[in-house]
């Protein structure tokens, strides 16, 4: 258990855990997160996806004090916060009370953390090619970083959208060093899926995709079988669509109606 130091913005939480987190699935954004949060919704779960950060804005900051104090050194984190304790079960308790399962960003780059405090949790590291999901990250999230509107808003803070920005990319530094694509990248995406397959056992892994059934995961997880299809939602599409619209209320505040 961690010491509460009050310097923190988690320690002001009272939140609780309110269900067993029984769920970690720990493969990174745009290898299938948003369909595989839709079929445990319909297996009766309740996810934590990054749509939830973008639901409830008290979770950004605690999501990004949670990566500077846990996932970063020391020297990359924010002066005040360089000598503050990381988060663990205590702390996602109160992050994650209301759900039982995590997927998506930020939770999946929590991997050594969350299978700590979650030990009875069970695992699942989805998977894609890495060429694959480079183009994806190039035409979605990773246009927040490279279009230059996008930076002056992260960098000036001039609307809410601004912090999720700069969290996410406190992410992607864990990752690779905030690398949109290349060697580094790649070598950050294949350390993330290697890092998962030590530290997880193999009776509490499931490897899941790029082949997405229903059959594997509701024989890992010992449910039924559902009726219809597995769900296939398009991640890169929706958050295209999601960019187009965040970026007109920039353009609007920069140039004027």
């Amino acid at each position: 258990m961690t010491a509460n130091t009050g310097h923190r913005l988690i320690d002001r939480e009272e939140r609780t855990r309110k269900k067993p987190m029984k769920i970690l699935v720990l493969g990174l954004c745009r290898t299938g997160t948003s369909s595989i949060s839709a079929a445990l919704r319909k297996l009766g779960y309740t996810p934590h996806h990054m749509r939830e950060v973008f639901a409830n804005p008290w979770q950004t900051p605690i999501w990004h004090e949670a990566i500077n104090v846990t996932l970063l050194p020391p020297s990359k984190r924010p002066s005040n916060q360089r000598s503050l304790p990381p988060y663990g079960r205590e702390e996602f308790d109160k992050l994650l009370g209301e759900y039982d399962a995590v997927t998506d960003l930020p939770a999946a780059i929590f991997v050594e953390p969350l299978v700590e405090a979650y030990p009875d949790a069970k695992v699942i590291l989805t998977l894609r090619n890495y060429e694959s999901w480079e183009r994806s990250m190039q035409n979605s999230i990773w246009k927040l970083f490279t279009w230059k509107l996008f930076q002056l808003v992260r960098i000036l803070n001039i609307s809410k959208f601004g912090p999720l920005m700069r969290m996410t990319q406190a992410g992607f530094e864990v990752l690779n060093g905030n690398s949109y694509g290349g060697p580094k990248s790649k070598a950050g995406f294949e350390a993330h899926n290697d890092l998962v397959r030590r530290v997880v056992p193999k009776d509490r892994l499931l490897e899941f995709g790029p082949d997405f059934r229903w059959e594997p995961l509701c024989e890992f997880l010992g449910e039924e079988v559902p009726k219809g299809e597995y769900p296939r939602l398009n991640e890169s599409k929706a958050m295209q669509d999601a960019l187009v619209i965040l970026r007109l209320p920039a353009q609007l505040r920069f140039h004027g109606p």
